[in-house]
């Protein structure tokens, strides 16, 4: 703790200093020049003569405190003035006053008082700004939740064009009970969609659920959807409700739909048609009033012309469909976006500089939104505990170059092309240069997802081993040629 101590009379101040030795202390006989130096650093107490010639100890405390007020304060005076100790009190929130002489074990009594009293002080204000922080955070959340309950379509974040007419597609879609195909790369909102298209329609009070194909197996796809009756085929001593069972009047969202046997495709089919199914083992057709969405990747209709997927039940769900584009393709909403994580995932935006927001806005991010959700994350362990809510501009790139990494091991060599960062379209290109280092960087990859096989690498790559094999001298690019594969 920092004490203060203000006295004209050298007696008294090397008293108090020696009383007080276990503290840090500051002694002062002119209470001006004290003054300025609480004005300019931090301290915990006061300890001031009341009356001296250049300033009185209440207008010392009275001045510190037009400018700052975390401190306690005594008074220590030959003067037992009732009308001082009043003036003391009241007009300047001095914790004790004290007549002097004063004693040693009560001087030190009165400081440990007035220090503990400015502890407790500080804990309260302390958690009262904690409170008050909290209050603010739920005054907030309280607004954009009622915001969304009234305008749903703002958790749609961004402003491309793409997004706007999504936006626009929904509003219209939800006017018809029609099947909605929405489709776009994995993580880049489709569920999001799904949702408000249930949210804004009329089915908005009916149940709602999402079923994903690629997390329940094949045998048991038909019995969730369509329910099981009972009985030996089934092995079941009682019917079994599917999802068509639980959600009438309401919308059911199948996620994955490419993921959908050949054999439930044409029942899904039928069920879009007229309204009706079996359950698996049953005799009696029965009917749910269910509205179905479907979610795919981009490539839903080259497998309906290649007859992986039935081309009569891809055109029936295509009729309304709705495309999420890449984050890649949308560069412009990556802050935003970023923005609305943090909101919702109660994380903090680091404060970036001009060249930082490049390279967020550069990356590719294979993995869209999820990926970007990630990134959040690191960049809030990156600031850690710090107050200004900075990353270094290093430590940015590092992370994405390791994203990017590790997006390209996950997918093989292909996937180098995607992860590259373009430059910014406002500072020049050495265009050849741009072009060999991206040669380079799938090269460099494509040789480490294959170990340094030369021969896989080139089949994967489609050219010719020696061509191959120049471009890794041409690079520089640290592999044994003279190994054999």
């Amino acid at each position: 703790m920092k004490i203060v101590i203000v006295d004209d009379d050298e007696v008294n101040l090397t008293f108090c200093q020696r009383v007080l030795q276990e503290y840090e202390t500051f002694p002062f006989r002119d209470p001006k020049k004290a003054l300025s130096y609480c004005l300019q650093n931090e301290y915990d107490l006061i300890l001031t003569d009341m009356r001296m010639p250049a300033m009185t100890g209440i207008g010392l405390i009275q001045e510190i405190r037009k400018k700052k007020d975390d401190f306690a304060a005594l008074i220590i005076s030959a003067y037992s003035d009732s009308e001082y100790l009043m003036e003391a009190v009241n007009a300047a929130n001095i914790s004790q006053y004290l007549l002097k002489p004063v004693e040693a074990a009560l001087l030190v009594q009165k400081v440990e008082e007035a220090l503990q009293h400015l502890a407790w002080a500080r804990q309260k204000r302390l958690e009262e700004q904690r409170l008050s922080e909290q209050a603010q955070k739920l005054l907030e959340e309280n607004t954009r939740l009622r915001f969304h309950a009234s305008n749903p379509l703002a958790a749609l974040a961004g402003t491309n064009p793409s997004v706007l007419k999504i936006k626009e597609q929904i509003k219209s879609f939800t006017l018809s009970d029609y099947p909605v195909l929405i489709s776009g790369e994995e993580g880049t909102g489709k569920k999001l969609v799904a949702r408000l298209l249930h949210e804004l329609s009329d089915r908005k009070e009916g149940p709602y659920a999402a079923i994903s194909t690629s997390t329940i197996p094949e045998e048991l796809l038909e019995s969730e959807i369509f329910g099981a009756a009972k009985g030996p085929q089934t092995g079941l001593k009682a019917h079994r409700d599917g999802f068509l069972d639980r959600l009438d009047g309401g919308t059911l969202s199948v996620e994955g739909v490419e993921g959908l046997p050949k054999t439930l495709q044409s029942k899904m089919l039928k069920f879009l048609q007229y309204g009706t199914y079996y359950p698996v083992g049953a005799t009696e057709e029965k009917s749910a009033d269910v509205r179905v969405l479907f979610s795919s990747q981009p490539n839903l209709g080259a497998k309906a012309e290649d007859g992986s997927f039935r081309k009569d039940l891809y055109f029936k769900i295509a009729n309304l469909q709705i495309k999420t584009l890449p984050l890649r393709e949308r560069r412009e909403d990556i802050l935003v976006l970023m923005e609305t994580l943090a909101r919702r995932e109660n994380r903090r935006v680091p404060k970036l500089d001009t060249k930082q927001k490049d390279l967020l806005m550069r990356y590719s991010y294979p993995g869209n939104i999820r990926e970007l959700q990630g990134i959040l994350e690191k960049l809030n362990l990156a600031m850690g505990d710090s107050a200004d809510g900075t990353v270094g501009t290093d430590e940015i790139d590092r992370l994405l170059k390791d994203n990017a990494q590790i997006y390209a091991t996950l997918q093989g060599s292909g996937a180098a092309v995607q992860t590259i960062q373009l430059p910014p379209g406002h500072e020049p290109v050495d265009m050849r240069a741009f072009v060999d280092s991206i040669e380079k960087e799938i090269i460099t990859t494509a040789l480490k997802f294959n170990d340094n096989n030369i021969s896989q690498t080139s089949r994967n790559l489609m050219i010719s081993r020696q061509g191959l094999k120049n471009k890794i001298k041409r690079y520089e690019i640290p592999v044994d040629l003279d190994d054999e594969d």
